[in-house]
């Protein structure tokens, strides 16, 4: 994906790795079984690459960077954990196996709070809570009101975009306009990047590039916020010709 995982990117993920472990490693090997293939699922990778890109777009420091990455990578995963568990399990009666599932998903939330705090991030306590809760929301909608692809990406993938970018500025101590344009870009370049590159819909995807690039000309014309590594980004997937010249 690019300008979004590029090696320097990978090096920081690496890093974002070794936390995550070390912070799960109580049922690691229990998790195994959750954890996602490489290439299962594209989002799985792209979410904590984006966070770093947000977090150093915005100014924010190495330490806090890597921290947050993870925190963000954790959530994601008790989500995938909770996914699996509802598609194994239509019209079935738990069974032990899934019963754990759930638990450790669960236990996986908590462990966000403790995150939070050893990041000295608290103040993003709330904004977390309300992210979690519409991603749970947006579940719901998807197994019981069989909602479709982009409206199920608006209630479960762009909360994870819109919170990476919104977090990041208000560690910042942005004010909350600026924030909230900010907050606007990241979910809208989220949204495009898993329309384009996970679920091959570009002409879907471009309107969300569209809405990102237009967000980031905002805060430049606003004189507060310029970043050429964030313009390169959005404007390598405008450019980028294998996508066009598969018309994925």
């Amino acid at each position: 994906m690019l300008g979004i995982i590029t090696d320097n990117i990978r090096q920081e993920l690496a890093k974002v790795d070794i936390e995550f472990e070390k912070g799960l490693r109580p049922w690691w090997d229990e998790l195994q079984a959750y954890l996602p293939a490489p290439g299962e699922e594209p989002g799985y990778e792209l979410l904590p690459a984006l966070v770093v890109n947000a977090y150093r777009w915005a100014g924010n420091g190495h330490r806090l960077t890597i921290q947050m990455a993870n925190l963000f990578r954790t959530i994601n995963l008790a989500n995938l954990i909770h996914q699996r568990v509802k598609d194994a399990d239509e019209g079935q009666e738990h069974n032990q196996e899934m019963q754990f599932a759930i638990l450790i998903g669960d236990y996986i939330y908590g462990r966000v709070l403790k995150l939070l705090l050893e990041t000295e991030a608290d103040k993003l306590l709330d904004q977390f809570a309300i992210m979690i809760a519409r991603i749970n929301e947006g579940m719901v909608m998807k197994y019981n009101l069989g909602s479709g692809l982009e409206e199920y990406l608006s209630r479960s993938r762009a909360p994870f975009y819109a919170n990476a970018f919104s977090s990041a500025a208000r560690m910042q101590d942005w004010n909350p306009s600026r924030i909230s344009l900010y907050e606007t870009v990241g979910q809208n370049l989220g949204l495009a990047l898993e329309m384009i590159y996970v679920y091959h819909q570009p002409e879907m995807g471009y309107r969300y590039l569209r809405q990102a690039e237009s967000g980031y000309q905002q805060l430049v014309t606003d004189g507060f916020f310029r970043s050429d590594a964030l313009y390169d980004t959005i404007r390598a997937i405008w450019n980028d010709k294998e996508v066009a010249s598969n018309d994925i």
